[in-house]
């Protein structure tokens, strides 16, 4: 079985797009859970206070409605709506917060990039074989390092916050409540502060290991670079034949303008251009030229057309050089193509 090319060369603008549009992009889950981790403690130190005192606001209205009769047929609804309307005072604060913070961090990652392709059914997945090969795969034994390295360093982080406070928590129990209550919120906040701040840096480094992965992933072979070049460019092959074919077509429009010719100039038989001039035209028009070949083929058809041709080397040159076909001869050869003219006029006189 034959070696898989080496993929060395980085991914290409159009591998990217390709890659998001199938679904492909780095992600790192550690970092969308501690940016939701820490936008819900500052919505809690900012909101947190005024949350308990709703809460106990609250308690005490349905201690007040708790009487005799509360839960009558015509009270359910006004019960209702008043339990609806303080879940929402409570609660949709935090889930707008969470839906901000979750939008925010995922287009940190990832920018906007919506694709419906991982949704649908892969049926290689059913294959127990692919399966069992991703279950034993280096990524998935990478992910359990991983995962077992983010346990080891929060358990640590914990047990350095909590093991210096266990003589005061077990003194609370000699502590009026009052007390015993801000000894195990700052416990409990230094604890969150601290624990949050190792799964932030643990985000940094997995969204860091995440991109990595993502680019070595797309990277390309020396060939697939070579295509996307061609594809991107046009074949060099097709635009050579494409440009062989424009120039037979060209060149068969000129010989066939030849026989409408006033003269061939040529430098005997490399070059030839053949003028023609009217009434039509206020200055003589190039309808053709060419070198070698070409040039014996004007010659060819211009003696088959019976159109003169005359040898003038210098001018043949210069007119090849300056002159488009179909466009007007330059200013500063008007006397030399006159002198040519008036010389073929005058054998068509003397005919």
């Amino acid at each position: 079985m034959a070696n898989e090319p080496d993929r060395t060369e980085k991914a290409t603008p159009k591998r990217r797009q390709k890659a998001r549009e199938e679904g492909s992009v780095p992600r790192s889950p550690d970092f969308d859970a501690a940016i939701l981790l820490w936008g819900n403690l500052f919505l809690f130190l900012g909101l947190g206070s005024a949350t308990v005192a709703l809460l106990g606001q609250q308690v005490a209205y349905f201690l007040g409605k708790a009487l005799p009769g509360a839960l009558a047929e015509g009270n359910r609804l006004t019960l209702l709506r008043d339990v609806l309307q303080i879940l929402a005072r409570v609660v949709l604060p935090f889930l707008a917060l969470n839906l901000g913070v979750a939008l925010a961090a995922g287009f940190a990652q990832r920018g906007f990039s919506f694709s419906a392709k991982p949704l649908g059914p892969k049926f290689d997945r059913l294959n127990p074989a692919q399966g069992f090969k991703r279950i034993f795969s280096a990524r998935a034994a990478m992910d359990l390092l991983k995962s077992l390295l983010k346990f080891t360093l929060l358990a640590w982080v914990a047990y350095a916050v909590l093991a210096p406070r266990v003589p005061d928590l077990l003194g609370t129990l000699k502590l009026p409540l009052g007390q015993a209550l801000d000894i195990f919120q700052a416990t409990l906040f230094a604890l969150y502060r601290d624990v949050l701040i190792a799964m932030f840096l643990l985000a940094l480094a997995d969204f860091a290991w995440q991109r990595h992965s993502w680019e070595k992933s797309i990277r390309m072979t020396k060939q697939e670079v070579k295509d996307e070049f061609k594809d991107a460019e046009g074949n060099p092959e097709v635009k050579r034949q494409q440009k062989s074919i424009m120039m037979a077509a060209a060149r068969k429009r000129m010989l066939a303008e030849v026989p409408k010719a006033t003269v061939v100039v040529t430098n005997p038989t490399h070059v030839a251009v053949a003028l023609r001039y009217d009434d039509k035209t206020a200055a003589p028009v190039c309808v053709a030229k060419g070198l070698d070949h070409l040039a014996l083929k004007i010659r060819e058809r211009a003696r088959e057309a019976g159109v003169p041709t005359l040898e003038r080397p210098e001018l043949a040159r210069a007119l090849y050089r300056t002159v488009q076909v179909d466009k007007a001869i330059p200013r500063d050869l008007y006397q030399a193509v006159a002198q040519v003219l008036a010389f073929v006029y005058r054998l068509r006189g003397a005919a």
